[in-house]
């Protein structure tokens, strides 16, 4: 091994929630029923949707662009939270990325939405008052929380730059030495945040310093990290034949991606204890190296790999931007448009 450092739905009819409209009838939540963000007409609609029938549930339209979207739902799925930051977009490992993002106009704003899924309408929130916003979510008392991240007192002392960080403990774009920063938990209740802990962080540990992280349900900036439970591939035969597509960059090495039925090697690369899914992806059949069909990705992209029963959801990390999905080796879906694309919760 070559390693190196480094179901069917009838169709419903497509009609936007608006705030004070009447909701949309519920889609039923199949197998394959994503969530997703689709930018309409200048605006961002969140849709229930269905890829294999193309039924889909308008839930909100927002006045925004779906760039940097990000999205959350609560527990009783009664409730959703969007989200649109600049640090939202997905970069490459290394050199330039296959599908390259415009850069954030001057004219992007951080905003944050509160979503009433059973009525449809939506409530713009004020980011939390200290720190940068990072991550979000509800907890299981259906609370929104928020967590953010604050320069400590010594970094003012220090040349400024930029750090983006996506609450997961990784640190992207950050140059050389550690920067002591402050990790803060906010909770949205009585119209306003109330903070609810402080801890000391890094560039590195992000906020996953708070107790209060673990409190997050689902999200989609949990389900689009790129990080993978990586498992040895042992087969001689398997590895001779990875070994000829494995790249000079980035570094890394082959690994498994086991899942249900589903059996993948990863051209995965390390980040501290870690291992970073890429684009270079083959499926693994009864001793064979399979290419996925219409796979547009490349080894330097960075990953998510979701599945659920036979299906196999593939994106752009961090955005959930053009995604592929799979089942077996036929490609059932694809879009270019939608962003922070996942499986809905059952």
């Amino acid at each position: 091994m070559k390693t190196l450092r480094f179901p069917l739905l009838a169709a419903a009819l497509l009609a936007p929630v608006l705030p004070g409209g009447a909701a949309a009838p519920a889609l039923p939540t199949a197998e394959t029923t994503l969530s997703v963000l689709e930018p309409v007409e200048g605006a961002c609609e969140w849709r229930k949707f269905e890829p294999l029938s193309s039924a889909s549930q308008v839930l909100v339209r927002l006045p925004a662009g779906c760039q940097g979207g990000s999205t959350a739902l609560s527990q009783d799925g009664k409730r959703g939270a969007v989200r649109f930051w600049r640090g939202a977009v997905s970069m490459p490992v290394v050199g330039k990325p296959t599908f390259p993002e415009p850069f954030p106009s001057q004219a992007f704003r951080d905003r944050l939405f509160l979503v009433d899924l059973v009525t449809g309408e939506a409530q713009e929130l004020p980011l939390p008052p200290e720190g940068e916003l990072i991550e979000y979510g509800f907890d299981a008392q259906g609370r929104l929380l928020g967590l953010s991240l604050q320069g400590a007192a010594v970094e003012e002392q220090a040349p400024s730059r930029v750090v983006e960080l996506d609450g997961t403990g990784r640190a992207r774009g950050v140059g050389g030495g550690k920067t002591p920063l402050r990790a803060l938990g906010f909770a949205f209740q009585e119209g306003k945040w109330t903070r609810l802990e402080v801890k000391a962080s890094s560039e590195v540990l992000g906020t996953a310093a708070l107790e209060l992280r673990k409190e997050l349900g689902e999200r989609s900036i949990r389900a689009l990290d790129p990080r993978f439970e990586a498992r040895d591939i042992e087969e001689d035969g398997v590895l001779d034949q990875l070994y000829e597509l494995s790249p000079d960059q980035p570094e890394g090495q082959w690994a498994e991606f086991k899942s249900g039925s589903h059996s993948l090697a990863v051209w995965g690369t390390p980040f501290g204890n870690d291992m970073l899914a890429t684009g270079l992806v083959r499926r693994l059949e009864r001793g064979k190296v399979v290419a996925l069909p219409s796979y547009p990705y490349r080894p330097n992209d960075m990953m998510s790999l979701r599945t659920r029963g036979p299906y196999l959801l593939i994106s752009l990390s961090d955005s959930g931007g053009h995604p592929r999905m799979y089942r077996g080796n036929k490609r059932v879906w694809s879009s270019e448009t939608a962003r922070a694309v996942t499986f809905w919760p059952k």
